[in-house]
């Protein structure tokens, strides 16, 4: 029932275009209509023309013949043009289906807290946007509609059979549990193992993705074959499991097909004595040559739709498969979430305090353990600690990427949980170690956070981070392409390009998390002049290790084990000869 409840999702989404399905429902209608009159022309044409030859009257029905053939020509046209509306209509619905999917996908990613992307691979979300969502759009354009045309079909053909013969027509359905059967042992069987390739599909973007991301320590390390090695594992193991399924299907369609086989031998047999035992003289109650040409096409008619609603059972399971992973997204919620009475900051002084704040990823293990620090307006504040100790966890918390499990967080007196979340993270500049440049120019990149920044404030904000004169220096300046992730450019300029996208929006507060350990010793030193002179009146939080970028601090705040051990000056920390001096 479940996996129902998930179709039922996908169809609410595609019936709010319910003109263009009415559309598309209509040009179905047609479509079968021609389908189904053609074999009925034909049946007449046959019967005609024994009754012709019987009653010597052949050259008046040839005669006659065009008209026939241009009735079937006029049929099978406007069949076409039906079938194309039907194609045309049923795909635009479906894409249209998958766009607002796909787009829901994307808002909700968006709206996740930050802890969700630090929990699940990359690649799985990856798998969940594009193939996922790729596999609904099949379902919709095919499945959805053959349902609906097969059900159509046999029906109508189901009617028409049994106005011919319906002995043979009783014997044709006796088959049709047979068939459901099949499919139904199919959809078992492959459904555990269409659920692990969807899963091995996300694995293998992910892991192409390090692949390609990580090419340069892979060369450097002479890590081709081991890299080559555990990519092989995955897409071998998504290879088996395929080669599974194509066997499952090997084995299926033959069967079917031999059933169907099965039920046409008899047909001709039964159909063939019947018509034997049609006496000379023309009957239309008889069953005629030409009935029977048209029972074993409406036949075939009959059952590839019950053969097709098997596989389209089994292409649904596939599609409740790929929704259920994009609507476990879709209807995940926030771990940080707004209060309905939020309220917007408008000034900001950049008073910060967190008061006994517990906070841990796993809250059996705090990371931070009933931590107190007070950082003033305007102060610069570095945070340094050993390995572990909470320095980047706990910069995590002030732009509200995670909430304290106890305690509080305040920015000039107010609960970070009473803020706007956007309201708060837009006086809040953040550089983090790990720098992340989009595709694009070197403007762009500069101007993320302020889109609509004047050419004059983004070369401000590059010369407050010493990149202004690297950027002219290239052929196409602000405007030069820096490739996927900055790969075009040193660790350092990135960072610089990263630091002057946080002066850019000119935050009250800027964090800079370990911002400066790419930069050498010159460049350090032209950015702590500039910075010296942009902090001023702004509260700087600095996570570090290196000794001249502490030097930039009023104040040094030593974290261990999750807690506040010493606070000070670089001298009198020093001094004191306790942790800080041993760091």
């Amino acid at each position: 029932m479940k996996g129902l409840s998930y179709l039922w999702r996908i169809f609410k989404y595609s019936f709010r275009y319910k003109r263009i399905w009415f559309i598309a429902i209509i040009f179905m209608i047609l479509a079968t209509l021609a389908d189904v009159i053609t074999p009925y022309v034909a049946r007449f044409i046959i019967n005609g023309l024994i009754k012709a030859k019987q009653t010597g009257r052949v050259e008046i029905f040839l005669e006659n013949l065009w008209l026939y053939s241009l009735l079937i020509l006029t049929i099978s046209g406007f069949g076409g043009f039906a079938g194309f509306g039907r194609r045309y209509y049923t795909q635009y619905v479906s894409q249209l289906t998958i766009f607002n999917i796909r787009n829901d996908l994307y808002r909700k990613l968006h709206e996740l807290s930050y802890g969700f992307f630090e929990k699940i691979d990359t690649g799985q979300i990856i798998s969940r946007a594009t193939s996922d969502i790729d596999r609904v759009r099949r379902f919709l354009g095919f499945g959805l509609t053959g349902l609906l045309s097969s059900i159509l079909t046999f029906s109508s053909v189901f009617m028409i059979l049994f106005s011919l013969n319906v002995e043979l027509t009783l014997f044709s359905l006796s088959i049709t549990p047979i068939i459901f059967i099949v499919t139904y042992l199919y959809a078992k069987k492959s459904r555990p193992l269409v659920m692990e390739s969807r899963q091995l599909v996300g694995e293998i973007a992910s892991n192409s993705r390090e692949g390609i991301l990580g090419i340069r320590v892979i060369k450097a390390y002479n890590l081709e074959n081991f890299s080559y090695n555990n990519f092989l594992k995955i897409n071998l193991k998504r290879y088996n499991i395929e080669l599974n399924v194509a066997k499952l299907r090997a084995y299926t369609w033959p069967l079917l097909t031999l059933i169907v086989s099965l039920i046409s031998v008899f047909v001709y047999w039964y159909g063939g004595l019947k018509v034997m035992q049609t006496p000379l003289n023309y009957s239309g109650k008889t069953f005629e040559l030409g009935d029977l040409v048209a029972f074993t096409v409406y036949l075939g008619m009959l059952v590839w739709p019950i053969v097709r609603l098997g596989f389209i059972t089994v292409m649904s399971q596939y599609a409740i498969i790929a929704a259920e992973r994009f609507f476990e997204i879709i209807d995940m919620e926030p771990e940080v979430k707004e209060k309905p009475n939020a309220i917007k900051l408008k000034k900001v002084e950049g008073y910060i305090k967190f008061e006994n704040v517990v906070f841990g990823y796993d809250s059996s293990k705090p990371i931070l353990k009933n931590l107190n620090l007070e950082i003033k307006p305007g102060e610069r504040v570095a945070i340094v600690g050993p390995t572990g100790s909470g320095k980047s966890t706990l910069i995590k918390l002030i732009p509200r990427f995670y909430d304290p499990i106890k305690g509080r967080i305040l920015v000039d007196g107010i609960d970070l949980r009473d803020i706007k979340i956007r309201s708060l993270r837009k006086h809040i500049g953040l550089v983090h170690q790990d720098i992340f440049l989009f595709p694009g120019t070197i403007k762009d990149n500069i101007a993320y956070g302020k889109p609509n920044a004047s050419m004059d404030e983004i070369i401000a904000a590059a010369k407050a981070a010493g990149i202004h004169d690297f950027i002219i220096s290239l052929p196409k300046g602000y405007n030069t392409i820096i490739g996927e992730r900055g790969i075009r450019l040193s660790g350092g300029q990135k960072q610089r390009v990263a630091i002057a996208r946080a002066l850019l929006i000119n935050p009250k507060i800027i964090i800079l998390d370990d911002s400066t350990s790419y930069l050498d010793a010159e460049t350090e030193r032209v950015i702590g002049d500039a910075l010296k002179k942009l902090f001023k009146d702004r509260t700087v939080i600095i996570i570090t290790q290196r000794p001249s970028t502490v030097r930039l601090a009023d104040r040094i705040v030593v974290l261990s084990d999750g807690r506040v051990v010493e606070e000070g000056t670089h001298e009198e920390l020093l001094k004191k000869r306790g942790l800080y001096a041993k760091l």
